[in-house]
């Protein structure tokens, strides 16, 4: 499914939780996907990065999707293919 989403500013330190190498892999275990090409609409590049974004117009949860480094930079709104993967395991994946 497409998503409207909202990158995030300032994530980039935040600590990956117990049991993943990095945020790549963390939505890799999560999504039971391996990582490919960025989930950006219209990019061809490799996902490089586990970017934290948000779905706009919904509540603040924050989501794992792979990006190219390119794609990740600001807080752009943009389109992005699922699945997106909580950062919160109280909220379910979005396919």
């Amino acid at each position: 499914m497409r998503y409207y989403v909202q990158n995030l500013n300032g994530t980039g330190n935040n600590d990956v939780p117990n049991g993943y190498t990095s945020w790549l892999d963390f939505w890799e275990k999560k999504a039971n996907k391996k990582v490919g090409y960025c989930h950006a609409v219209n990019c061809s590049a490799k996902a490089e990065v586990g970017a934290h974004v948000k779905i706009v117009g919904e509540t603040n949860v924050q989501y794992i999707v792979p990006l190219c480094k390119g794609c990740n930079n600001g807080t752009d709104l943009f389109y992005v293919d699922g699945p997106l993967v909580p950062i919160n395991s109280n909220n379910t994946i979005r396919l």
